[in-house]
């Protein structure tokens, strides 16, 4: 049995993909490939992972400028919209994870993040998607350290 949360991510990044590259809206991909995952998964019938599964899909929707804007400042070599598509979204998603809140472990966003590009991409993506999150995420600390009431 595998741990749903990592099951949810992969199929974020999946749904990205498939409706960035096709004219699929976000939305149903994701419900069609949580359907299809149960079988592996059995958890992803329950609503809270659905939730959880959607939740994360429309983060990641409403946070894409912001996250694009971020990949670009840590990347300036790398164009987002030049990037592979997989990479870019693999960073959107673990960019609004880590806005998300200060309780969300920076180690395991990264972490997780390396190995949905071990799993999606090449072989240089696992050290470029680390080094984006690893400047993004020293980004977030200092924004917040720096907000009044922190």
């Amino acid at each position: 049995m595998s741990q749903p949360h990592r099951v949810i991510r992969q199929l974020v990044v999946e749904t990205l993909y498939e409706a960035e590259t096709s004219d699929h809206p976000a939305r149903e991909v994701l419900e069609r490939r949580l359907t299809e995952a149960q079988a592996e998964t059995p958890e992803l019938a329950e609503a809270k992972q659905r939730r959880r599964a959607a939740r994360m899909l429309e983060g990641v929707l409403e946070a894409r400028e912001k996250a694009d804007l971020l990949i670009a400042e840590a990347a300036p070599k790398h164009p987002v919209d030049a990037m592979a598509i997989v990479d870019r979204n693999i960073l959107r998603l673990a960019i609004w994870e880590l806005l998300s809140g200060p309780s969300v472990s920076v180690a395991a966003v990264v972490n997780e993040a390396v190995e949905l590009a071990r799993r999606y991409s090449g072989e240089k993506a696992p050290a470029f998607v680390n080094g984006v999150l690893r400047t993004v995420s020293a980004q977030i600390e200092t924004a917040r350290a720096t907000q009044p009431g922190s």
